[in-house]
């Protein structure tokens, strides 16, 4: 109970432990944040769904109304937003649905006084005499006529929470439920410190004894700050899924030490750019999480007159510190998305360039081009046309000059 409850202060910070197995949440001033109840309790369901913990929800303009209806038996009955609706359905509920009222059962049998409407039309002197006064107050506290008062559950300071699991997971697919309920955890915690994280370390416990092994160490890294559940849950699937265990796990162990500042969200009508640049990080985590880092490159430039030698790519590795990961801007010229790895001879017929069986127009050029003198690759002498197809294609191409074997070559493709 006191994992739900954490993983429950990301929707509001005033959660409170009630009887031993409810929890009661006032959401009063989360409604905006959420868009409205129905929107709220969407995202509350799916983080229960997230944790796979079965729960029955209530809702209601006070809290131990709404914990009474959470036990209706009708599900369509268990939400409402009014209290005049509120009151109409307790009213047709048995008295022993209070707490406080069970002691009693026999008692108000006898009386006749079998409904919450029959129990509210009793004396109240006569009522709270012969029960107690804490029946009395649990009547007006579900019905709206007196305030309740919870002691609220308090976060820890730091989070490290360890998760002991019923079986024994030799799949490291199926240890994505354990540590999505831990990563619900975390959300509620770091929503409570108004914090962001981006690394969380996952111990995974094997067995002990004499075969004892020494926990695996998983770490999921970030390019960005992040808070909510779907920040955490795209990318901790992906790697799960490439995750090879040593041994089997009997548990899961969440330590997040790398914790910072949450940035202020803008207000504003347009998204911001960091706005953007954070889907982008997103973006870019989940593809090297699916593809293996080496597969997602990004443009290093460098100050050559050749293209061959300018067009360089590295590994994408995305940090807070970094404006963005996207590929930098080049100088404002007119040059091609995609440069070929190496560049295509082409046929010639009456001094005209020739692709895909067809004679290229020129339509833009030349730009003269002589660099390369001073290494081993020679000198280059070029000058670059853009050429364009029959078919409507738009092509970079290139003639050799001063040369032994002159002619043309296609090097880049427009999009």
């Amino acid at each position: 109970m006191h994992c739900l409850a954490l993983s429950m202060l990301q929707y509001t910070p005033n959660v409170a432990l009630f009887q031993d197995n409810a929890i009661v949440m006032d959401v009063s001033a989360s409604l905006s944040l959420f868009h409205g109840p129905r929107a709220l309790l969407k995202h509350l369901r799916l983080s229960l769904q997230n944790m796979q913990i079965q729960a029955q929800t209530g809702m209601a303009p006070t809290a131990l109304g709404a914990w009474v209806l959470a036990s209706h038996p009708h599900q369509g009955l268990r939400h409402c937003l009014r209290l005049h609706t509120l009151q109409r359905r307790l009213h047709k509920l048995p008295a022993q649905v209070l707490p406080a009222a069970r002691p009693y059962a026999q008692w108000l049998d006898g009386l006749g006084c079998h409904t919450l409407a029959q129990l509210r039309r009793l004396p109240r002197a006569g009522l709270q005499q012969r029960s107690s006064p804490l029946l009395v107050q649990q009547l007006d506290a579900a019905y709206g006529a007196a305030d309740q008062h919870f002691t609220w559950f308090r976060a820890p300071n730091t989070f490290a929470q360890r998760l002991n699991l019923d079986e024994r997971l030799e799949h490291s697919q199926a240890l994505l439920v354990y540590a999505g309920r831990l990563v619900e955890q975390l959300c509620g915690w770091l929503q409570a410190q108004q914090k962001a994280a981006r690394t969380l370390v996952f111990h995974l416990h094997h067995e002990k004894g004499r075969h004892a092994q020494a926990p695996s160490v998983f770490t999921l890294r970030l390019s960005t700050q992040a808070w909510l559940p779907g920040d955490f849950h795209s990318l901790l699937k992906e790697q799960l899924n490439t995750l090879s265990l040593q041994a089997s796990v009997i548990a899961l162990e969440l330590h997040v030490n790398d914790i910072t500042d949450r940035p202020v969200v803008s207000a504003g009508l347009f998204p911001e750019p960091a706005q953007w640049l954070r889907q982008e990080h997103q973006l870019l985590d989940l593809l090297r999480a699916r593809l293996g880092s080496d597969s997602v490159l990004q443009a290093k430039p460098i100050a050559d007159y050749r293209p061959e030698q300018a067009n360089h790519w590295a590994t994408a590795v995305g940090t807070a510190n970094q404006a963005t990961c996207l590929p930098p801007l080049l100088p404002v010229q007119t040059r091609p998305f995609w440069l070929l790895p190496t560049p295509v001879t082409l046929q010639t017929v009456n001094n005209r360039p020739v692709y895909l069986g067809s004679p290229l127009r020129l339509i833009q050029g030349p730009e003269r081009m002589e660099t390369g003198w001073w290494n081993d690759s020679g000198h280059e002498r070029r000058d670059y046309f853009i050429a364009q197809h029959r078919q409507g294609a738009y092509y970079w191409i290139y003639r050799q000059r001063e040369t032994s074997i002159p002619g043309w070559f296609l090097q880049g493709l427009f999009a």
